[in-house]
């Protein structure tokens, strides 16, 4: 096991633990300005209501940014093994080709 990867688990598990807060952060966020554009149509405010239900558009755009990142920082976590043991092999194959000759060469 290669132990340069440590590092970069240990970031994918936080971006996605920091990820799920954000997200759920923004779902109470829209729940709240949902209820606030209800309240703006039953008094007659469509004109606010219109603004905020373009804010309310941008922050589900937004949710779904997030939901796209912490699948894709996932896809990466699983494929960390994977990555190590190509290292692996690509370390193994630069030290081969990295050694001198030491025997005597023939012409």
């Amino acid at each position: 096991m290669d132990p340069t990867f440590v590092p970069g688990k240990t970031c994918l598990n936080l971006a996605i633990s920091r990820i799920k807060l954000l997200q759920n952060k923004r779902s109470l966020h829209l729940k709240q300005m949902c209820k606030e554009i209800a309240q703006f149509l039953q008094t007659g405010q469509e004109a606010i209501a219109r603004i905020w239900v373009e804010h309310v558009i941008r922050e589900q755009s937004i949710w779904a940014a997030y939901e796209i990142l912490e699948l894709f920082c996932e896809f990466i976590l699983t494929r960390v093994p994977i990555l190590e043991t190509q290292s692996n092999v690509f370390v193994s194959r630069d030290v081969e080709q990295e050694q001198p000759n030491r025997g005597r060469e023939f012409t």
